[in-house]
């Protein structure tokens, strides 16, 4: 956990660094993303989309009733495989908030 927050707690995260962390960061991430930090938790689900693996924490965030984490896996759903992007963004395009439709239909065009 300590190595993931040196690299989520600047205001602009190392995300190279964040993905370079690897499969055994994946739980610290979903930690993260079902913590009670906002800010914190949408850096995490960006991070875990950039590690493979990482999907089951995005879908956690896309799940989540902060509109923050759902825009947050909105826009980390273009780093997923086709698949699971198509999964989470089907269920973000629906929701009840108007920006995160526009985020996730932007992520659908990759």
């Amino acid at each position: 956990m300590e190595d993931v927050r040196k690299v989520l707690d600047p205001d602009e995260p190392d995300y190279a660094a964040a993905g370079e962390l690897g499969e055994q960061a994946l739980p610290h991430l979903e930690q993260l993303v079902r913590g009670d930090d906002a800010m914190l938790a949408s850096k995490a689900t960006y991070a875990a989309s950039l590690i493979r693996g990482g999907a089951d924490t995005v879908e956690t965030a896309a799940d989540s009733e902060d509109p923050v984490l759902r825009v947050a896996a909105a826009a980390a759903a273009r780093n997923l495989p086709a698949e699971r992007a198509q999964q989470v963004l089907r269920r973000l395009s629906d929701d009840q908030d108007a920006g995160i439709r526009k985020v996730a239909r932007a992520s659908g065009r990759r």
